[in-house]
């Protein structure tokens, strides 16, 4: 039996995809700034990382007003384009049955993660959730996962994190807590399996097996 109660998820790129609103509020910042667009490939293997780890890689206009315009535009477009990655349902619910508590903890806004539970009716599979603009520093920084076990009461011995990016690994190992990295739909599986997580699946589906087997 499993000494795991507890999986705080990641959300992007975990369990769902918002890429082409991401896509679409990043290229709306990017010209209300005289900038050049950028193609959805350039874009699309940043997303779970904090904005301003990746506007420099193609602008050195300001932050401040990248991120003003871009949470203008985001808020028409990233929950009316976020889908459920494949197997996520059926991933949940059997987990769900199997008797796991939930959290999600992302570099996403909370009005946004709270916008895609209700879009896809999780409200009774996520109650606990934490966002970026909660913490003063987002992953690798710990403190988004604290938050979030703190607000699960769970213990970081019985609880593990689920991920698909090097940030979710790196922000798990300095709590510390065991985590699961899931290969990403944006790629950069290596960069992923070269920061040692302690469990690396291809696909979500096949986490309710390996949590039963984690001792």
């Amino acid at each position: 039996m499993s000494r795991i109660k507890n999986i705080i998820f990641d959300l992007d790129g975990t369990l769902i995809d918002s890429s082409d609103g991401v896509v679409e509020a990043v290229n709306y910042s990017l010209v209300k700034m005289g900038e050049p667009e950028q193609p959805p490939e350039i874009i699309k293997p940043f997303i779970g990382f904090p904005l301003y780890t990746m506007y420099p890689h193609f602008t050195d206009v300001p932050l401040k007003e990248l991120y003003k315009h871009f949470q203008v535009k985001a808020a028409e477009t990233v929950i009316s384009s976020t889908v459920v990655l494949p197997n996520v349902e059926e991933t949940l619910e059997q987990l769900k049955a199997n008797g796991y508590n939930f959290g999600i903890a992302s570099t996403k806004i909370r009005p946004h993660i709270e916008g895609i539970i209700k879009k896809f009716q999780w409200e009774n599979i996520f109650k606990v959730y934490s966002g970026g603009n909660e913490v003063e520093n987002v992953k690798p920084d710990p403190s988004i996962f604290i938050m979030t076990l703190e607000r699960m009461n769970a213990d970081p011995k019985d609880s593990i994190i689920v991920g698909d990016t090097i940030n979710d690994v790196l922000a798990a190992k300095a709590v510390p807590m065991r985590v699961v990295a899931v290969e990403s739909p944006y790629g950069k599986s290596n960069d992923l399996q070269n920061t040692k997580p302690d469990y690396y699946i291809d696909t979500i589906s096949k986490l309710p097996d390996l949590l039963s087997e984690i001792k």
